[in-house]
């Protein structure tokens, strides 16, 4: 039995986390997170010019949907919250139907993670999609981020279910 499969009473009880496999998926994220912005700020300013900066893509989200002002700070939370619980969320649900076991499901679920942010947050936030364009070196470094956000998320997490295992 892989890891990334429960032997839980009910079908639907297999799509919600245990408190542990929760947590498990927090450090995971918190993990992967902390390795995007190292990424994001040092291999891509190197490689695109400049960093990728996921805080303004939220700013720019909030001022061209609802024309609302978002400080620093509370873009700087969304985006943390998004890949120390959202995206760890997001990735154990694709663990409940991904055939591929780890960690090609890790490596799928950041790819996924690419297109979420920007094929669908960005347009909405009045950037081209996916940053095609004159971001295509941009657009590339956060492609590689985001693959290996999930592969770090899926490592970690995999590792700590292996070390302390739900039930």
């Amino acid at each position: 039995m892989s890891m990334t499969t429960t032997t839980m009473d009910s079908p639907a009880a297999r799509f919600v986390p245990t408190a542990r496999q929760a947590w498990h998926l927090v450090l995971g994220g918190f993990a992967a997170t902390g390795f995007y912005e190292v990424w994001a700020n040092w291999p891509t300013h190197l490689f695109a010019g400049y960093p990728l900066e996921p805080p303004a893509l939220v700013k720019a989200l909030f001022h061209h949907q609802l024309g609302w002002g978002v400080g620093d700070i509370m873009a700087k939370a969304l985006h943390y919250l998004t890949g120390v619980v959202f995206y760890p969320l997001g990735y154990w649900l694709v663990t409940r139907v991904s055939p591929f076991g780890h960690p090609a499901d890790g490596w799928i679920w950041g790819v996924i993670t690419y297109f979420i942010a920007l094929g669908f947050w960005a347009p909405l936030a009045g950037l081209p999609f996916l940053l095609i364009g004159e971001n295509n070196p941009l657009s590339f470094m956060s492609l590689i981020g985001h693959a290996i956000f999930g592969y770090v998320l899926a490592v970690v997490f995999q590792g700590l279910e292996r070390a302390s295992p739900s039930r």
